[in-house]
């Protein structure tokens, strides 16, 4: 459960946007769910699209600090591919109505904070690349498009928004050590 009431407010809005769609949902049914009135969620939020903001900064934000920290280990190319691979499926598990709202109505938000958002989002894209590029240098990949793979990684990750279920057969860790055995025995040099 989320431990502030900030947190929970968010918590609540990503998992209606999920369930009803972004446009759909008011800020009326937030305040309903979490039994408040509006004006005590106007303490907390000033708008709808503040909501969203904060949801995707809260998906790409956990995902690029921690692939930052993946990024200045002393892991080898692969290494660092195969984690990065398993911490984008993670974000499934751990904050799957986040991470789908996130994927899904980004594009809502006001230019100002989507370019903000997108900007994050391409510092996870060079941290992809910058791990297949040290594959490449240390030998362990074929000489790759490294753009065209990191977005195919990127793709096949996100594409779980539709499709897993955290009540499917397979957990997230499952699906991530699939995935990395479907991308590092593409990337392998032969």
């Amino acid at each position: 459960m989320a431990s502030t009431r900030k947190e929970q407010i968010v918590a609540t809005a990503a998992k209606l946007f999920r369930e009803r769609g972004f446009r759909r949902t008011s800020l009326e049914d937030i305040a309903r769910r979490l039994r408040l009135t509006k004006p005590a969620l106007y303490h907390y939020i000033d708008s709808k699209y503040d909501l969203l903001y904060e949801i995707c900064l809260a998906a790409v934000g956990e995902l690029l600090e921690r692939a930052r920290e993946i990024d200045s280990s002393s892991l080898n190319g692969e290494e660092k591919l195969r984690a990065l691979i398993a911490l984008h499926v993670d974000m499934f598990g751990k904050s799957g109505d986040i991470t789908n709202v996130y994927l899904a109505d980004e594009d809502e938000l006001p230019p100002r904070k989507r370019t903000k958002v997108r900007s994050m989002s391409r510092e996870y894209e060079m941290i992809v690349r910058k791990a297949i590029e040290q594959g490449m240098r240390e030998g362990l990949f074929d000489d790759l498009d490294v753009p065209m793979t990191a977005r195919a990684v990127s793709g096949m990750c996100n594409w779980l928004a539709a499709w897993y279920d955290p009540k499917g057969a397979q957990s997230t860790q499952e699906i991530a050590e699939s995935f990395a055995r479907i991308v590092l025995d593409g990337c392998r040099k032969r």
